[in-house]
Formats: structure tokens, C-alpha cells, sequence
């Protein structure tokens, strides 16, 4: 990994403390539970004889991408590894979470799973205090320098090569040469998606113009929807989204508008397939499968080859980044798209494209790289 990467992933995780996380009103997993007085939990599996992993949401469920992709996760481990599991919703609250660490590590289980952006400086605190605790962070870095944080394992994901295959969809379905980006937030994690994206669509166009919004939420559905109508009338007529919750409301906007769009996280099509217009609109959803990365983690944990103190990143190689291929995207997208798209996931997996990385650039590159191609 290069140290620049690290580096701008430490300076992300200190900005994006203050940050509110991706969430909408949820629903728990069999036995959840949280911080904010919700029902009491009833743990799943048998402590003595197994694994017990908790995983914590600094949030709440039911916000269709992020956090569900990591309770599916959950329901994994358990499946393949016979584990005790918990879910515990924290709430919106950062201000509580620091003291719900400390409730759920006293409780004695084998690994805490938690992720995003707003969580990242409580678990270093507790982690500083509960050296015997073992922590697996996803979506975030952390410093690991002079032996810091040697009881936490950190997973994050190639976003940029999942933002690449966005750009060459949305460029080869594009029919107004005009494309659009609405982030969640102004800040690496959510801009390396966006240099992808970029990539990916100048591949199939060159001359292709890309207007972005940002919703400054993951949690404004209301305000995704806002941004979204912005950028279908200003004459984008396929938008990607990368900001969680607050991204919903560019699906809605997608329908409303007779445009379309690109979901992140988890198959967002799927997810609505009840509403046919909207599953419609929807060309793809481009997966960080949290879920799989943190499955991937449990089984190492379990035969004891996880490596703590360290970081892993996850992409199209390790089945970790992906794009949907389902009824939506064959009925919807042309034959042609789709196998440009296929030559683009194989490229990448074969090293035969490098893309570049937010995280590898700075703030005025990133800036710059969007002027370039602003309408």
C-alpha cells in the first residue's frame, strides 16, 4: 500500500469525525437492539462452545446500502462458521458511543465488528483501553504506527475501480453526453468513487461531462432527492449516487424525472423490485460487499491467521467490489454496455488499467479533475 494512501486515509478519518454516518430509520436483525432504548437482544449461538461475534452500528439498520450490507454479513458468519451474534444499533448520538463501547465490550465477546466514519476515534480510545478486546474496523484506516492500535484489523475497499465500471455504464447509456455524481460528503471516501467514475466514463467518451452534487448528509434522503432533480435538469440522464441513505432520495428523483440512475452498496433494484418504475430506473448498483470482507475476516480470525494491527483493502479481485447483474441490468442496459463493462471489470483484475485513487491525491487534484469535466 502506498504511504500517501495511509496517510490521507488517517486525515480522512480525523475530518470525517465530526460527520454524520449513513442511516435511516431501521430495522433490526433477529434479537437487535440499541443504545437509544430499544428492545432487549437475545444472543444467537452458545458462547462456551464457538466464535461470539458482536457487530456494532454506529447508526441504525434498515438504510438499504451501507450498514445492511454488514448485518447481511453477519447472517454469513454465522452460517459458515456456527458463531454467536449480536447486532447493536448505537443510534445518531456520537456522543453516546464511546460509553456503548464500553457496555458492549465488558459483555465479553470474542470480536467487536464495527464501521464508518463516524466510530473510528471512540474504537481507538477503547482499544487503547481494552488492549485483550479484538476489533474489526470496515471502511476505515487507522494509525498503526510505533504499535498503535495492534488489537484493531481495519478492511477498506477499492472504491475507485467499482466508480470506474459506473463511468463506463453511465457514459455508454448516456444519451445527453452529460453524466452526473451526487457523494454524500466532500471528502476522499466518498471522491474515490467519484475519480472512477470519471475514469471509467472518459474511457467510453472522452469528451463526456460529469456535474457533481454533494447532499453534506448520508442520512438526507430528502436532500439526495434535491441534488438529484438538480442534476437531471441542469441535463444529466443517468446520475450515480455514493452517499447511503441520503442517496435514496436519487433513486426517487430518478423515477419523478423519467432519468436514471446507479446505486451503491447493496442492489438497490432488488430492494425495490415492488416498485417497477423505480427498479427501472435503476441501470446497476455498485457493491462494497461488506458483508463478504467481513465474512472473509471471521473465517481468518477463526483459523487464526487475522493479522490485527494491520489493514487489508478489498476490490473487483477479491469479490469484494462488484456490479450488479441482474433482470434490471439485462433488460435495461444494451448487450454492447454490458460486455464493454465485462472488459472493463476484467482489465482491472488483470492489472492491465491502473486507475487513480482519491486517497492518492490531494484535495486541489481532486478539485481540479472535476472542473475538467464540469458542463
Amino acid at each position: 500500500m502506498k504511504e500517501s494512501y495511509i496517510m490521507k486515509k488517517i486525515a480522512a478519518i480525523l475530518l470525517s469525525v465530526v460527520l454524520t454516518v449513513s442511516l435511516l430509520a431501521g430495522c433490526g436483525k433477529k434479537g437487535a437492539s440499541d443504545t437509544e432504548g430499544g428492545q432487549a437482544s437475545e444472543d444467537t449461538g452458545n458462547k462456551d462452545g464457538g466464535i461470539s461475534v458482536l457487530l456494532l452500528v454506529p447508526g441504525t439498520l434498515g438504510d438499504k446500502s451501507f450498514f445492511d450490507s454488514a448485518n447481511a454479513g453477519l447472517g454469513l458468519i454465522e452460517e459458515h462458521y456456527g458463531a454467536e451474534t449480536k447486532v447493536v444499533e448505537m443510534g445518531t448520538d456520537i456522543t453516546k458511543y464511546s460509553a456503548a463501547l464500553e457496555d458492549v465490550i465488558n459483555e465479553g465477546w470474542d470480536v467487536i465488528i464495527t464501521g464508518g466514519v463516524n466510530i473510528s476515534q471512540p474504537l481507538q480510545e477503547a482499544a487503547e483501553e481494552y488492549p485483550d478486546q479484538k476489533f474489526i474496523l470496515y471502511d476505515e484506516s487507522v494509525d498503526f504506527s510505533d504499535g498503535a492500535n495492534s488489537n484493531i484489523f481495519c478492511i477498506t475497499y477499492k472504491c475507485y475501480e467499482g466508480g470506474y465500471l459506473a463511468g463506463v455504464l453511465a457514459a455508454g447509456t448516456s444519451e445527453t453526453n452529460e453524466i452526473g455524481f451526487a457523494g454524500g460528503f466532500d471528502i476522499p471516501l466518498i471522491n474515490d468513487w467519484l475519480v472512477g467514475y470519471i475514469e471509467g466514463a472518459k474511457l467510453i467518451n472522452p469528451d463526456i461531462k460529469v456535474n457533481t452534487g454533494y447532499m453534506n448528509s448520508f442520512t438526507d434522503a430528502a436532500k439526495g432527492k434535491e441534488i438529484g432533480v438538480a442534476l437531471y435538469n441542469s441535463g444529466a440522464d443517468i446520475v450515480f449516487q455514493a452517499a447511503g441513505g441520503a442517496g435514496l432520495g436519487v433513486l426517487d428523483a430518478a423515477k419523478e424525472t423519467g432519468n436514471h440512475a446507479i446505486g451503491t452498496d447493496s442492489d438497490q433494484s432488488e430492494l425495490f423490485s415492488s416498485d417497477a418504475e423505480k427498479a427501472d430506473a435503476i441501470y446497476a448498483s455498485i457493491l462494497k460487499r461488506v458483508d463478504l470482507s467481513i465474512d472473509k475476516a471471521i473465517g481468518k480470525f477463526a483459523e487464526g491467521s487475522l493479522e490485527f494491527g494491520a489493514v487489508e483493502i478489498y476490490g473487483l479481485s477479491d469479490g469484494c467490489i462488484e456490479i450488479t447483474d441482474n433482470e434490471w441490468y439485462q433488460k435495461n442496459v444494451p448487450a454492447e454496455v454490458r460486455d464493454k463493462i465485462t472488459e472493463a471489470k476484467q482489465s482491472i483484475i488483470d492489472g492491465e488499467v491502473e486507475i487513480k485513487s482519491a486517497f492518492d491525491m490531494t484535495d486541489e487534484e481532486v478539485a481540479k479533475l472535476r472542473a475538467e469535466v464540469q458542463p
